[in-house]
């Protein structure tokens, strides 16, 4: 027979268990949207799931500019994008504020929808795209009176190999890439 302590310390240990496990859960459970992004601007469009921190404004920003253009943004609150990132593949040096997906894509950081609209057009063989740091002017990004940065859009390919996929002057795409 068990001793009354064996049999209390294993039902609090089972007990830790599942309180551990239920935080666990909840906090890695990002099936359910936020408010944050505007209803009105729910666009019939391709799906694009949002990943982001609550409190990051350009990147409610961003997820309305692409609603703005039909996408249908479903934004998902994270506490973990490092590690989102990661797992996707996201090489550090091209990590944003936030991650999203599309059509098996993954886009991170401030993607211009030119960018993205190209990419589901010609569907290419690569993880996705990705606009490192935080431009000025970029989708999310605008500031009033401030003449937009020059910036990239990086195709992520296999094996960590990178391409440039678009090149922006603020909003407006700079060359056209053959498309």
């Amino acid at each position: 027979m068990f001793k009354s302590g064996v049999i209390r310390s294993l039902l609090l240990a089972c007990l830790g268990v599942l309180i551990v496990a239920t935080n666990a859960w909840s906090h890695g459970n990002h099936h359910g949207g936020s408010s944050s992004l505007d209803p009105a601007l729910k666009g019939s469009g391709p799906d694009v799931h949002l990943y982001r921190d609550a409190s990051c404004r350009c990147c409610t920003k961003w997820g309305n500019a692409l609603a703005t253009e039909g996408f249908n943004v479903i934004d998902h609150i994270s506490n973990d994008l490092e590690a989102m990132k990661r797992d996707e593949g996201v090489p550090a040096d091209l990590a944003s504020c936030h991650t999203a997906f599309v059509e098996g894509y993954v886009l991170e950081g401030h993607v211009p929808v030119p960018s993205i609209q190209r990419l589901l057009r010609e569907m290419p063989e690569i993880t996705g795209l990705a606009v490192p740091g935080m431009p000025i002017g970029s989708p999310g990004m605008e500031v009033a009176g401030r003449t937009g940065d020059r910036y990239q859009v990086i195709a992520l390919q296999d094996l960590g190999r990178q391409t440039i996929y678009d090149s922006y002057q603020g909003p407006n795409l700079q060359k056209a890439s053959a498309r």
